[in-house]
């Protein structure tokens, strides 16, 4: 059994794992809008509810979080220093609910915890690798059946027939490109599928995978033409080139 997305949330659940799977938290991106003249109020508590409501409802045992748990990169020392005290407290009571696993994200520089276990590159369960994908994964990562990352924060845009367009969060499923993943990693699982979740925090932007070039290191393998597109709600779009 491979993990599968929960009706209309950003979120994962591998059920043989007992584990809840979430990506791109950017806990500390209102301050980011705030230095750029936006006041939105701080969101951790309510990212931090929000876990704690899936983690019971699903009675996972771990939570892992696939990258990008903070969100300042540079900023002003006191951004920063406001930012590790929200990512401190958010760990601190989500571990009193769930193990709690983090995989580091272009985001999470020098990203420490006694409340997580930290991996630099990802983890493996079962036969389903996480990794954030910003970076190629090691070559234990991709002889598995399905790897689930995130980074790009998926979205799609819908145009309607009046000229109007919008866009939404998606999910991204699909394969890898045989020549190019071959010539990468050649003791790999050629036919492994990739899993690409949208940013678990509703302020994030993110690339709308219908109409712009995805990239990355890992990102150039992905087969994003004949990938296939999915609402949070279930919805299968079809295929990203049929909707370019």
């Amino acid at each position: 059994m491979k993990p599968s997305p929960v009706y209309g949330e950003r979120v994962l659940f591998f059920g043989e794992e007992k584990a809840v799977i979430i990506a791109d938290l950017h806990i500390g991106i209102e301050m980011e809008y705030r230095m750029q003249g936006v006041n939105i109020a701080p969101q951790t508590d309510a990212i931090l509810q929000r876990c704690i409501e899936i983690v019971e409802e699903m009675e996972a045992e771990t939570l892992v979080i696939a990258g990008d748990i903070k969100h300042i990169i540079a900023g002003e020392k006191r951004e920063r220093a406001e930012e590790r005290r929200e990512v401190s407290r958010f760990l601190k009571e989500i571990s009193n609910h769930v193990d709690v696993e983090i995989i580091k994200g272009n985001h999470d520089g020098y990203l420490r915890s006694r409340y997580a276990r930290i991996h630099s590159s990802g983890i493996v369960m079962d036969d389903v690798a996480v990794i954030h994908g910003h970076s190629w994964p090691s070559p234990d990562m991709m002889d598995v059946e399905m790897i689930v990352m995130g980074h790009i924060h998926p979205h799609v845009r819908i145009s309607t027939s009046i000229g109007y367009s919008y866009v939404q969060p998606c999910w991204v499923r699909g394969s890898f490109v045989r020549k190019k993943f071959r010539e990468k990693y050649p003791r790999g699982n050629e036919d492994m599928e990739f899993v690409i979740m949208p940013a678990f925090n509703p302020l994030c932007g993110g690339v709308a995978v219908n109409r712009e070039e995805v990239e990355g290191a890992l990102m150039g393998l992905l087969d994003m033409d004949n990938a296939s597109v999915y609402t949070l709600d279930g919805v299968d779009l079809g295929r990203v080139r049929n909707l370019r």
